[in-house]
């Protein structure tokens, strides 16, 4: 597991805070830029987003995917998450991974609160689903609680060596993909010469597109949606 992986799942030492910390950063006059919001005009909750919210059953994600893991990869694959089934608390999820050479497919359970795996993988659908949980789905360590998706807007803290590295919404861009337009945010960081960056959008519950290295410089994991159905 790479060291930018491990201190996504560390918990105790993020600096960010939820809703109620944002708050306080609104009433110092920090923590957000540009025109919209500040303090005059601060966010509310239709700024919100958390992964997940707005799943239909029925929906389906397709993303063109590279994710370089510690135990398996994928390399310019075809991956489809379909969440076929509203089981109350959880979805049912049917994901598919495609590339020149393998097809694989299976069922997931992924809880409805922060999209987390139920159980286990099929085992042997695991070394697919792993670069998938690691990459598309990884916005959840990172969303833990719904956050304001706004420019400024600090979402986490990452831990490198003695220094602390924010995330943040730091752009608002008209991002054009295969699956439409879409006026999205990006949440990024930076670690040494590389930028990490994210995109997200009030009107998905998913990310659109990723690019995100590891400490080295090198590429963890790039994705972006080309299609989604409902």
């Amino acid at each position: 597991m790479s060291p930018i992986r491990q201190v996504f799942l560390m918990t105790g030492i993020f600096a960010a805070a939820g809703i109620s910390v944002s708050l306080i950063i609104i009433a110092n006059g920090g923590g957000f830029s540009g025109p919209t919001p500040s303090f005059t005009n601060p966010p509310t909750n239709a700024d919100l987003w958390r992964p997940g919210e707005k799943i239909i059953q029925g929906q389906t994600f397709t993303y063109y995917v590279t994710s370089i893991g510690p135990h398996s990869s994928l390399y310019n694959s075809k991956v489809s998450i379909d969440f076929v089934q509203d089981l109350g608390d959880n979805w049912k999820v049917n994901i598919s991974v495609q590339n020149n050479t393998v097809f694989r497919e299976s069922s997931v359970l992924l809880s409805k609160q922060q999209l987390t795996l139920k159980g286990q993988a099929e085992e042997s659908f695991r070394l697919f689903f792993e670069p998938i949980e690691s990459s598309i789905l990884t916005i959840r360590d990172i969303a833990r609680e719904p956050k304001y998706l706004v420019p400024g807007a600090q979402w986490d803290t990452i831990i490198v060596g003695p220094s602390s590295v924010p995330i943040k919404v730091t752009a608002r861009e008209r991002l054009e993909t295969k699956a439409g337009v879409f006026d999205s945010f990006i949440l990024g960081y930076t670690i040494n010469s590389k930028t990490s960056k994210i995109w997200l959008t009030h009107d998905e519950p998913l990310p659109l597109r990723a690019e995100v290295y590891d400490d080295e410089g090198q590429i963890q994991y790039k994705y972006e949606i080309i299609s989604v159905t409902k």
